[in-house]
């Protein structure tokens, strides 16, 4: 399972920084085109687009490597088995939070029905609509960690269970 956290962190860093790339050359296009004709009228919504998407994409390998926030004091003053049970209460609520977000963004996605204002052909809920499904995959790929976690959680080694982004 350690293999399988360490690509899924992998795959979304790559996919990430890609959509960063996009985003600069969105904005760097931009810039050219102001120079010979006012530029692009929807780089704004683009870039903006670009942002959010990579944050959430961002999140699924944050989870996959257990690198997101947390108080790690708590942890710090726990060994063996109340270390344990921290970690899982934690994996858990951060699953029902990206749960939660996700069924939030779905049902925004679901009533979002004005267009996109410099984009007409284009409706807000085609934005909104990837958001949900990055969220899930956050919650599974925190699923996933939790459940690894509670696997290896070994007590003469409780780092055991971290992946290294390596």
């Amino acid at each position: 399972m350690r293999k399988l956290l360490s690509t899924i962190d992998k795959i979304c860093t790559a996919i990430a920084v890609l959509f960063f790339i996009m985003l600069v050359l969105v904005l760097l296009l931009n810039i050219v085109l102001r120079l010979f004709r006012g530029g692009i009228s929807w780089y704004m919504e683009t870039a903006q687009f670009f942002n959010v998407w990579s944050v959430f994409i961002t999140a699924i390998a944050l989870c996959a490597t257990n690198d997101h926030l947390h108080i790690e004091a708590i942890e710090g003053v726990l060994h063996g088995t109340p270390k344990r049970i921290i970690r899982i209460i934690i994996g858990i609520a951060i699953v029902i939070f990206f749960i939660a977000l996700g069924i939030s963004f779905t049902i925004l996605a679901t009533r979002s029905r004005h267009a996109i204002s410099t984009m007409t052909f284009l409706r807000m809920s085609f934005v909104y609509w990837p958001i949900p499904f990055l969220c899930f995959l956050s919650a599974l790929s925190c699923t996933l960690k939790t459940v690894y976690d509670f696997i290896s959680f070994d007590e003469k080694s409780e780092n055991a269970g971290e992946v290294s982004a390596s």
